[in-house]
């Protein structure tokens, strides 16, 4: 058997339409079963799962979540979503009630997707649900899929003030807020209690015509590693599924110049710590 895997940033929305989409572009059997026959292949014993970004279908992208956690607890690890913006006191409620019950194990939140900067009021609450229940935020960071969106919100720094202000909650940095890589690493180095993954930077049909593109972007991550001894004790692994397949972005993934051991903990030991999975 191989070197096991964890999936730490997914999307599973096969509902969704954009997903849809996005899978077929990335040559994808968008389906559970496609999906598990992924995991098997590819040796991934647990994937996080998100919900889309979309804000004003948080409440129906928990509950698709939520379902694929309680049919196959073996596959998913729950995470959840709310609009910081948008959200009524009872669908907080709800997700607090589903954390103690177990069923979600991170709350995900989208700046840049929504117009929220992560130190604003309205996420106060959501922090300190995170806080009182012992569960991680994880935010998105840096660039977004959609033209419509501000990036000015999704710059990594924003995500300093929250950190110092909640030192007992856990942030990640989702997509290691690329293109701000440097500026990630410096959060992570800072901060003990902020962490990143490394989804998302392959999109759609993925080939080597990008090559430049792809050895900035590694090459790039390997600086931030090395800004500090211990980055890569607080990077995980992650795919940003159904944006690319696993074949290609394991091959990405596996370009960064790490040891056996450093891979070992990138792509299964530090998720599995951190999202405390026996």
């Amino acid at each position: 058997m191989g070197q096991k895997i964890i999936d730490a940033h997914m999307h599973p929305g096969f509902n969704d339409t954009s997903s849809i989409k996005e899978a077929k572009e990335a040559g994808i059997d968008f389906s559970l079963s496609g999906l598990a026959k992924d995991f098997k292949r590819y040796n991934i014993i647990k994937a996080v799962a998100i919900p889309v970004e979309i804000a004003q279908h948080f409440v129906a992208g928990n509950k698709e979540i939520k379902n694929l956690v309680l049919e196959h607890p073996e596959m998913f690890i729950g995470a959840c979503t709310i609009s910081p913006l948008k959200y009524k006191p009872d669908e907080l409620s709800a997700i607090e009630d589903d954390i103690k019950k177990g069923i979600f194990k991170a709350i995900k939140l989208f700046p840049g997707y929504e117009f929220f900067y992560p130190n604003q009021e309205e996420c106060t609450l959501i922090y300190e649900l995170a806080e009182r229940n012992k569960v991680p935020i994880l935010l998105h960071t840096g660039d977004t899929s959609s033209p419509k969106s501000r990036v000015k919100y999704s710059h990594p720094l924003n995500v300093d003030d929250v950190a110092v202000s909640f030192p007992n909650v856990k942030f990640v940095l989702c997509h290691i807020g690329n293109p701000w890589i440097m500026d990630s690493a410096e959060l992570i180095y800072k901060n003990d209690n902020v962490y990143a993954d490394l989804s998302g930077f392959v999109v759609g049909k993925a080939n080597w015509a990008h090559i430049k593109y792809y050895e900035d972007r590694l090459n790039t991550i390997m600086r931030g590693i090395y800004y500090s001894d211990t980055n890569i004790d607080k990077i995980m692994f992650g795919t940003d599924y159904p944006l690319v397949n696993y074949e290609f972005y394991l091959k990405f993934i596996s370009k960064l110049d790490l040891t056996k051991n450093e891979f070992k903990k990138l792509l299964f030991e530090n998720a599995a710590k951190f999202f405390n999975i026996k």
